[in-house]
């Protein structure tokens, strides 16, 4: 990985323990509308097409007063909208903040002003989030956490 910078801002939103993983993709949808009506760029990185595709439905419908522009990366319009999602290598332009919902750290984080993990789900998810926690502060970030509510 390219040198850290400790620009990078890094926050965990931490959901209860009895949150299912499911649960992450409502959030991540809450503060991808926040972050566009702040008109920031976001990319959302999932672990697969198939949780893209669903985040993609989800983000249409989550909230009946909301619309947030978006694509599937490698889709829709060129200048793509505010908010994309994709799930391989993290495309080459810039966006404002990433928000890693993939199994590992993608290469490239760095390039974003703010990276977001939201944590839920199993023993085993949650013990993978730290994982994520201890890589970061071992390239010297600095690492926050906020506790949500259900």
């Amino acid at each position: 990985m390219p040198p850290t910078d400790p620009a990078v801002e890094i926050t965990f939103y931490v959901l209860p323990p009895d949150a299912p993983l499911t649960a992450r993709l409502g959030t991540a949808c809450r503060l991808v509308d926040k972050a566009w009506q702040q008109n920031r760029q976001v990319l959302i990185q999932t672990a697969s097409r198939a949780e893209a595709e669903t985040l993609d439905e989800q983000l249409w419908s989550f909230r009946p007063e909301s619309f947030v522009p978006h694509h599937l990366v490698g889709e829709g319009p060129t200048p793509p909208p505010p908010v994309r999602i994709g799930w391989e290598a993290l495309p080459a332009e810039s966006r404002d903040i990433l928000i890693n919902l993939g199994a590992d750290i993608p290469d490239g984080f760095q390039r974003f002003q703010r990276v977001i993990e939201i944590v839920a789900g199993s023993d085993a998810e949650r013990e993978a989030a730290r994982t994520h926690w201890k890589a970061y502060r071992k390239l010297g970030y600095q690492v926050q956490a906020h506790e949500l509510k259900a």
